[in-house]
C-alpha cells in the first residue's frame, strides 16, 4: 500500500477515531487496541513506507496517555503486529490465509502470555482473568470478517488505481 499526502491523512484520522472509539466505549470484552492491530496485520504495507511505524508509535502513545496506561503500551502492540504484517509479507504467507490467521492466533496467545508474565513478575500477582482471555478470544472470532474487508477494500483500491 502506498500511500500520498492524502492516504497519511485518512490514515491519521482513523487512528484518531478508533483511539476516541478507545476512551469513549471502554468496554471490557471488545480491546480496541486489539482491533486496530487487527488492521495493522491485515493490511498489507509497502516496505518503502517508513512514516507509518512512527505514526503508530505516536498514535500509541497518544493512547496510553488518553487511557491512563504505562506509555509504549499500546505502540508497542501496534508495531507488534505491524512487524508481524511485514514479516508474512516478505515470506510471502500473506496471501495464504489459513497460515496467517494461525499466525495471528500464535501472536495474540505470545501478547497474552507476555501480559500476565509482566504482571506476575512486576506485582507478584497470579492474574489469569477470565475477562482478560475472553477479550482475547473474541478478536480470534474478529479477526476473519475484519480480514475479509479488508482484503476486499485493498483489491477495489488496486483495481481503481
Amino acid at each position: 500500500m502506498n500511500l500520498s499526502f492524502k492516504g497519511y491523512l485518512l490514515l491519521n484520522g482513523f487512528f484518531l477515531i478508533f483511539i476516541s472509539f478507545n476512551n469513549v466505549f471502554n468496554f471490557n470484552l471488545i480491546d480496541f487496541t486489539l482491533v486496530m492491530s487487527i488492521f495493522f496485520y491485515s493490511i498489507k504495507w509497502n516496505k518503502n513506507e517508513w512514516l507509518v511505524p512512527l505514526f503508530l508509535f505516536a498514535w500509541g502513545i497518544f493512547q496510553d496517555i488518553l487511557l491512563g496506561m504505562n506509555l509504549g503500551y499500546s505502540g508497542s502492540i501496534f508495531l507488534f503486529f505491524y512487524v508481524l504484517s511485514q514479516i508474512t509479507s516478505i515470506n510471502g504467507l500473506f496471501e495464504q490465509q489459513k497460515i496467517k490467521f494461525i499466525i495471528f492466533i500464535i501472536a495474540l496467545l505470545i501478547l497474552f502470555i507476555f501480559k500476565n508474565l509482566f504482571i506476575y513478575f512486576s506485582y507478584q500477582l497470579n492474574y489469569l482473568s477470565v475477562g482478560e482471555l475472553s477479550a482475547f478470544l473474541i478478536m480470534v472470532l474478529l479477526y476473519p470478517p475484519l480480514n475479509l474487508m479488508i482484503i476486499y477494500s485493498q483489491k477495489k483500491y488496486e483495481e481503481n488505481r
